[in-house]
């Protein structure tokens, strides 16, 4: 009985080799593949402008000539109209946040070499670096807005 179970076994192994053979000669073209990754994309840090209209958010996706992830901002209006890229390059930008009238972009981008902090203008599409340190900037915020009024 010990003799016949050790023969079950060792068919099943070598049928099991057998079939893995012929699986590796064939590859299924619907399966995932380790080159796959460099066609992946995914958002993230969703960003409403303060009116609601629009959403900023980063974009991510790889570099495969130099095996690294990259990501831009791209902008939509609140129905789906209009998305297109705010930045473009094979470089890092990320962390966007809107000044409390919409009227201007915070983010950090590596587009310069280094980390640094850089402000849009969404009107007219100028940008400008405000940064020029060392360590990377983490945590940029505007202030909240100043309401001036005069006094009597």
């Amino acid at each position: 009985m010990r003799i016949c179970a050790l023969f079950i076994f060792g068919t099943l192994c070598l049928s099991l080799l057998a079939s893995s053979g012929v699986a590796a000669e064939e590859p299924d073209d619907d399966r995932f593949q380790p080159l796959d990754v460099f066609q992946l994309e995914h958002a993230s840090d969703p960003r409403i402008s303060p009116d609601g209209k629009r959403v900023v958010y980063v974009r991510n996706f790889m570099d495969i000539m130099k095996d690294r992830r990259c990501s831009n901002l791209w902008i939509i209006n609140s129905d789906g109209t209009e998305h297109r890229p705010l930045t473009s390059g094979k470089h890092n930008d990320s962390s966007p946040r809107w000044s409390p009238d919409g009227k201007r972009l915070l983010y950090v981008s590596t587009s310069g070499g280094t980390l640094q902090l850089y402000c849009r203008w969404m009107d007219t599409g100028q940008t400008v670096k405000l940064t020029d340190v060392t360590s990377a900037p983490t945590g940029a915020a505007w202030s909240p807005a100043v309401r001036t009024s005069r006094l009597p």
